[in-house]
């Protein structure tokens, strides 16, 4: 009897240590995208679904960031939990990020969306010069390469989503960012190269050979869950995210941070 006792508390363990470690120890995602419209490359630092997570080492992810040097950054939502009381830690995240001294792109997630607190984060990530491109879209220039940058809202309205890709060309690398990936879908002008979401947190539980168990707004066995999809001439690119909301567990799935290059392909 007290041997069993003794196994059962060491399998609590393992699974303890196991599921902190996940849900705390910070990994680099590496993601290589190849385009034909741009001559050099274009590096992008994606970070999602942050929730407030207190367990997030900042200055290691601060520093993978500085070493990646991306061109700029976005955030894909969900920097804060529907939970969150205040916003000192994801205010902290956002001043560190600012602080690198890269262009900032953001859209709001769901747990943004409505939130008592969503006024004032808007107000910080104003004043940190932070882009909210909340149906709104931003043409940049690379080096020689011209690049438009859309974004969708959360909240689900065909009409602005189709007038926030208005600035999409043939002649441009057009990325899409929506928290939602499954929004993105429904939503779309035929122009678009790249979407970048979050929302899945990559199922949070993962199965070896089956992936995600069950994700927002797509059920059991998600088909959108994590990593790079093509769906038609288009990439969709979603990350797994920083945090995780319901429940603190995640298994085969660590919490993570994507360094994103996109890679001009030369004849």
């Amino acid at each position: 009897m007290g041997r069993n006792i003794l196994y059962i508390f060491i399998i609590i363990l393992a699974i303890y240590i196991y599921n902190h470690r996940q849900i705390s120890n910070l990994t680099i995602n590496k993601v290589d995208i190849e385009s034909d419209k741009i001559h050099g490359d274009i590096r992008i630092t994606q970070i999602s679904d942050f929730h407030s997570n207190r367990l997030v080492d900042l200055d290691r992810l601060y520093g993978a960031i500085e070493d990646f040097d991306p061109d700029f950054i976005v955030l894909t939502g969900d920097i804060i939990d529907r939970n969150t009381k205040d916003l000192d830690i994801a205010l902290e995240l956002l001043q560190g990020l600012s602080k690198l001294g890269k262009d900032i792109f953001s859209v709001y997630g769901n747990h943004e969306v409505n939130h008592p607190l969503l006024y004032t984060l808007t107000h910080e990530m104003d004043r940190l010069g932070i882009v909210i491109l909340d149906n709104k879209n931003i043409d940049l220039s690379i080096n020689r390469d011209k690049i438009n940058i859309s974004g969708f809202s959360f909240v689900m309205d065909r009409k602005k989503h189709i007038h926030a890709l208005n600035n999409m060309a043939y002649d441009k690398l057009n990325i899409l960012l929506s928290h939602s990936p499954d929004r993105a879908l429904k939503n779309l002008c035929g122009l678009e190269d790249i979407i970048i979401s979050g929302h899945t947190h990559g199922g949070q539980i993962r199965l070896p050979f089956i992936g995600a168990i069950i994700a927002p707004g797509q059920g059991l066995f998600p088909k959108y869950d994590r990593g790079i999809i093509e769906v038609g001439d288009t990439i969709l690119y979603i990350d797994s995210g920083l945090g995780n909301s319901k429940l603190p567990i995640r298994a085969f799935n660590p919490i993570q941070i994507s360094n994103i290059t996109i890679k001009a392909m030369h004849p």
